[in-house]
């Protein structure tokens, strides 16, 4: 696995996971967040998938690649098809123009990594 993007990938997990407590401990607006996401993702008259592939789209038009990695793992956790994910990257890419698209390559990546984990 020496691909750049997937080590990118990892070591986005890596962070995140070990750096969750020092956030907790630290940051006053973490936990208030953690709440926030839990009920914005709840399912409602949207189901958590679609609110997921909603959230990579806004992470590819904001250029976020911890969030294209976290809400594309969450969109494929809970069923998101592969036409599911290029349709969201077709509507990144009408809001965001080029540049949604270059930073889309990194959501094919993704992919590309998850579905790897997935089959070990």
């Amino acid at each position: 696995m020496s691909d750049l993007t997937f080590t990118k990938i990892e070591q986005s997990i890596k962070d995140r996971k070990r750096l969750h407590l020092t956030f907790l401990k630290n940051v006053k607006t973490y936990a208030p967040f953690l709440e926030l996401e839990e009920k914005a993702f709840a399912d409602g008259a949207l189901d958590r998938k679609t609110k997921e592939l909603m959230a990579l789209s806004i992470s590819i038009v904001t250029k976020c690649e911890p969030c294209m990695e976290w809400h594309l793992d969450q969109a494929m956790q809970h069923g998101a098809t592969d036409q599911e994910i290029y349709e969201t990257i077709d509507v990144a890419i009408e809001m965001g123009g080029g540049q949604a698209g270059a930073y889309a390559r990194f959501v094919l990546k993704a992919m590309e990594y998850f579905k790897g984990k997935r089959e070990e």
